[in-house]
């Protein structure tokens, strides 16, 4: 007996998915500010200081920097307070260990601000964590058995593998001039990285992008500005085996944002991030579907190899819109943003997500207020397979006499998996004498109901090529089906 074994070693997705956790934080109010009589708004941004992977779990901790927005008890202009909340989150996974490599995405989805008391406030706020972890993993997957008289039935398949995966520091800095900025403080910073190509090039993954930013400044006259920045990059990290053509992702990550508005308008910022690069390559394995020896018992002794096909991602675009009531008329919106907290692919190429979105806006008197949502939305998406790294955009409008229309866009990255099960043969040995059939050779039998001739022949203890032979079958026949049959057994 003689097995025809092939090893594999990749790496296997362990995780994948969104998690939420909130935390919160009490603060007092300094002497050098005054009175809090209504709180306006609350803004986030997460600082990640450790991801690391240990035995079978995800410790994700950091601190989010918020800005509480208010106007005080006797008036005077809005005032803000910074409140720092400390945060550790445990992802549970089964076969996570040490030498993963992990790409954590971590976004505020909303901060609410309350005041305990004129001097006293509750801050709580809700983390989104987009969370992707590779393991290596090593198997062996049998390709051919080779035993007198075997019967083997098999078929090649092609399985997408991850071949590499390596994670990257990455940081992108700049400075921009922001007119008429002067005495101007920031409330808010945020970014969002994305790569605009990615390719392999002799053992170096080159990858080009861009980070956006945008901020919001309070200006010395109590109004909200935004500020916007793209700042173009271009990274080459080795890549060890990797050849021109190979397909190569990089998912980028931000896990800080440092953003100062210095005098004269400057806006100096800089991103500390992460980026996990992933080299896959298709495969070609012969897959044996069935094995048998005619008119004997087959003793296998084997163990499944289950290999996960991980095609390369396709960009896909979706959007939905959604009424937001409000307290008050809208007469112009300041600011609008959103964070995914969950998607699933629905019915009816539709994609199901929940959106926290945030929009501040002006009412009639030109007082600066606020709305924030959890939205469950439908959007149309003809993308194949899970929808993954799910960045929004939204819009808003007024709508009516107190109300928002909220239009939410989600940009993301999707491809059809399949995970395909391989036989992983230890031994094979056939056992017992062939059957007596006392004298008999050819059986002949009706066959009604489509049968196909593989499990003919392996219940009636023959072979295939046998049937055909004595039923003068094309060589392409499967099945048959409403016809006589000769069936040749073996002495």
């Amino acid at each position: 007996m003689e097995l025809n074994q092939t090893s594999i070693c990749c790496y296997d997705r362990r995780l994948a998915r969104i998690s939420t956790c909130t935390e919160s934080a009490d603060t007092i109010v300094p002497d050098s500010l005054p009175d809090v009589g209504r709180v306006v708004c609350a803004f986030g941004s997460a600082a990640v200081r450790d991801q690391t992977p240990q035995s079978g779990r995800l410790l994700v901790s950091g601190v989010v920097q918020t800005t509480v927005l208010y106007e005080p008890e006797q008036g005077g202009g809005l005032r803000r307070l910074q409140v720092p909340v400390s945060f550790a989150h445990i992802e549970e996974c089964d076969g996570l260990d040490a030498e993963a490599v992990c790409a954590v995405c971590c976004r505020v989805a909303s901060v609410e601000a309350t005041a305990v008391n004129s001097r006293k406030l509750n801050v709580r706020v809700q983390l989104c964590m987009d969370l992707t972890c590779y393991g290596k993993t090593e198997c062996e997957v049998t390709e051919g058995v080779s035993l007198p008289e075997l019967e083997l039935r098999s078929e090649l398949q092609t399985v997408t593998l991850i071949e590499q995966a390596c994670a990257y520091p990455l940081t992108v800095l700049d400075d921009v001039t922001i007119e008429q900025e002067d005495g101007a403080a920031l409330l808010h910073a945020g970014c969002s990285l994305r790569a605009t190509e990615c390719r392999a090039m002799h053992g170096k993954a080159v990858v080009k992008g861009e980070a956006d930013i945008r901020c919001l400044a309070l200006q010395e006259d109590g109004a909200v500005r935004v500020l916007s920045s793209q700042t173009p990059f271009t990274q080459i990290w080795d890549l060890p085996d990797a050849e021109d053509g190979d397909a190569v992702d990089a998912q980028l990550a931000v896990r800080e944002v440092d953003c100062r508005l210095e005098e004269g308008g400057l806006l100096s910022y800089t991103v500390s991030a992460g980026a996990v690069l992933t080299l896959r390559r298709p495969r070609a394995l012969r897959r044996i579907d069935d094995l048998y020896v005619p008119g004997r018992t087959l003793q296998l002794q084997q163990e499944d190899t289950v290999l996960h096909s991980l095609p390369p991602l396709a960009p896909f675009g979706a959007e939905a819109s959604e009424n937001l009531p409000t307290a008050q008329h809208v007469s112009h919106v300041v600011w609008a943003d959103g964070v995914c907290c969950g998607a699933r692919r629905g019915e009816a190429d539709a994609l199901q997500l929940t959106a926290a979105v945030q929009v501040l806006y002006l009412d009639d008197d030109q007082r600066l207020c606020a709305v924030q949502r959890m939205l469950p939305l439908s959007m149309p998406c003809a993308a194949e397979g899970e929808a993954c790294r799910l960045a929004l955009a939204v819009r808003a409008a007024p709508a009516g006499e107190s109300g928002l229309l909220a239009t939410v866009t989600a940009a993301g990255m999707a491809a059809p998996e399949t995970r395909y099960a391989f036989r992983h043969i230890l031994s094979a040995a056939a056992e017992g004498e062939p059957q007596d059939r006392g004298g008999v050779t050819l059986l002949l039998r009706y066959v009604g109901a489509e049968e196909p001739l593989w499990e003919m022949a392996k219940r009636c203890g023959t072979t295939v090529a046998a049937i055909r032979q004595a039923n003068a079958l094309p060589d392409e026949t499967e099945s048959v089906s409403g016809t006589m049959l000769l069936i040749p057994l073996r002495a």
